[in-house]
C-alpha cells in the first residue's frame, strides 16, 4: 500500500512539522510505504509560494505515477486550511483521503467565518474518507460539521531510554510561538512576583512570533528573570531539556501540543490549561498541573507551590515519564495508523 503524506517540510517550525518528522524517522511497515509532498517551506514569500504551487500542480500526477492508494493530509486553520482544501479536492478525484486535523483553534476560525465560508469549510470536511483528530473534545466539534467518520489518534513522541529529570534545576521553559494564544503575556504578568519569590529561577521563552513586543515588555518592566531564547533546533533542545525543572504552556486554544508530550517524555512536569486535548496527557495533581486559561493568580500559585516542593517535582516527573511511555509512544502510534490505512482500503 502506498501513502502520500501532505504537509509542511519536516524541518519547518511547528507541531505539524514535528509529527511529519517523526513519521519520516520512525514509521516502518512491510505493508505500507509513505512518501511525502511538501506544501510549505520556511523562507521568503516566494519560497513558500513555490512550495504551495508545486504541490497543487503535482499532486494528481504524483498519485497516478506512483500508484498512490491513500493521501494523508495534515491540516490546521486559516492558511493551512485554504492550501490543503485545494489539494483535497484534487486528491479525492484519484484515491482515498484521510484528513489529519491539528488545528489549535479551528472552532474560532469556523465561528468567525462568514456564512459562505462556513459552507465551504463544511464542504471540504465532507470530502475525505476519514477525519483524524487529536482529542475527544475535537471529535465532538468536527462531528457537528461533517458526517465523515471521525477518529481520535493522539500525538506521540519518541522516548529517551531513561528519565534524567533534574529536580534541582532552576530553569522554567516554554516552547511554542510567542504570543497571546500560548499565554505568553500571562507568564510576563507573573514574572515580577516570581522574580521576588525565586530570584535564582529563570523563565525561558523559546519560539518565534511576537518576540519584539515581548522583548519591549521585558525591558520596560525590568523582568530580568525572563529570557527570549528564539526558535531552537532539535539538536539544541536536548541540552535545554536537561536543565529544565518545569515546562509551562498556559494556552487559550490547543490541539494536543507536541511540546507538552516531548517534555513529559524527558520526565519534565508540565503546567498547562484545560483546553483541547491537553487533559488527555496532563492529569492535574498526578503528573502535572492544569489551570483555567487566563487565570494568572492560579498560574503564579501553582508554580510557586511546585518550586517549593521537591517531593512533588519528583513525583510528577516519574508519573509524566510513565504517561508517555504507556500512552503516547511512537510504537503504539504507528500501530494505530497502520490500522487506519488498512481499514480505509477494505
Amino acid at each position: 500500500m502506498r501513502i502520500l503524506m501532505i504537509g509542511p517540510d519536516a524541518e519547518a517550525k511547528g507541531g505539524i512539522a514535528s509529527v511529519i518528522r517523526n513519521f519520516k524517522t520512525y514509521f516502518q511497515s512491510e505493508e505500507q510505504e509513505i512518501q511525502y509532498l511538501t506544501t510549505w517551506k520556511e523562507g521568503s514569500l516566494l519560497t513558500r509560494l513555490k512550495a504551495t504551487l508545486h504541490s497543487i500542480f503535482r499532486i494528481r500526477k504524483t498519485i497516478r505515477r506512483d500508484n498512490i492508494d491513500i493521501v494523508h493530509v495534515h491540516m490546521a486553520q486559516q492558511g493551512s486550511f485554504y492550501r490543503k482544501s485545494l489539494l483535497i479536492l484534487q486528491a479525492k478525484k484519484e484515491c482515498r483521503v484521510v484528513l489529519h486535523m491539528h488545528a489549535s483553534s479551528f472552532d474560532v476560525f469556523y465561528n468567525n467565518s462568514n456564512p459562505l465560508m462556513k459552507k465551504y469549510i463544511r464542504h471540504i470536511l465532507s470530502k475525505p474518507d476519514k477525519v483524524v483528530v487529536l482529542s475527544e473534545e475535537w471529535a465532538d466539534f468536527y462531528n457537528k460539521l461533517t458526517t465523515v467518520p471521525v477518529t481520535v489518534v493522539e500525538n506521540a513522541v519518541p522516548m529517551p531510554l531513561e528519565n534524567t529529570y533534574n529536580s534541582t534545576a532552576k530553569n522554567i521553559i516554554m516552547f511554542g510561538r510567542v504570543g497571546e494564544r500560548k499565554g505568553s503575556y500571562d507568564v510576563l504578568a507573573i514574572a515580577k512576583n516570581m522574580q521576588a519569590m525565586f530570584p535564582d529561577v529563570h523563565i525561558y521563552l523559546y519560539g518565534d512570533g511576537e518576540t519584539d513586543k515581548v522583548a519591549n515588555i521585558i525591558a520596560s518592566q525590568k523582568l530580568d528573570n525572563v529570557i527570549l531564547g528564539g526558535w531552537i533546533t532539535a539538536d539544541d533542545k536536548a541540552s535545554i531539556l536537561q536543565n529544565a525543572v518545569l515546562h509551562i504552556l498556559p494556552s487559550y486554544h490547543e490541539g494536543l501540543p507536541m511540546a507538552i508530550l516531548e517534555t513529559m517524555a524527558y520526565g519534565i512536569p508540565n503546567l498547562s490549561t484545560e483546553v483541547g486535548g491537553i487533559p488527555q496527557a496532563i492529569q492535574n495533581g498526578i503528573n502535572g498541573m492544569l489551570i483555567d486559561a487566563g487565570d494568572t493568580a492560579q498560574l503564579e500559585t501553582e508554580i510557586a507551590l511546585f518550586l517549593n516542593k521537591k517531593e512533588m517535582r519528583e513525583q510528577y516527573s516519574k508519573a509524566a515519564f510513565t504517561t508517555i511511555q504507556k500512552r503516547f509512544s511512537i510504537d503504539s502510534y504507528q500501530q494505530k495508523w497502520e490500522m487506519i490505512y488498512t481499514n480505509m482500503m477494505k
